[in-house]
């Protein structure tokens, strides 16, 4: 299993803006069967600071959602949305779960 996080930091000033976007967008996901979280900091170095943890099977699924993306009206108008409303850019990562969480 794969987990794949993206790192979303928004302006101090557009934090609640961009949770309602960011929220909306994993709740939608989560209603088409993806498994997705969202995760706000609350504390350290890096807040204000969303993460969006995705997990798929394998990579093979993974790619087949990147494409998809890709191609995805919604998901442009998405990136379009934050674009204006984050200090830096996002960060992307690629995690091999070797020990899930118990359900």
């Amino acid at each position: 299993m794969y987990m794949q996080r993206v790192s979303i930091y928004p302006e101090p000033d557009k934090v609640p803006e961009v949770r309602t976007i960011v929220l909306e967008r994993v709740k939608a996901r989560q209603s088409s069967g993806l498994r997705v979280a969202l995760s706000e900091m609350v504390a350290g170095t890096g807040a204000p600071q969303f993460t969006v943890s995705i997990l798929w099977n394998d990579l093979a699924a993974f790619e087949a959602g990147r494409k998809s993306d890709q191609a995805d009206a919604d998901f442009q108008k998405f990136i379009g949305k934050l674009s204006g409303l984050i200090r830096k850019p996002s960060d992307f990562d690629i995690l091999e779960v070797l020990a899930p969480m118990p359900s």
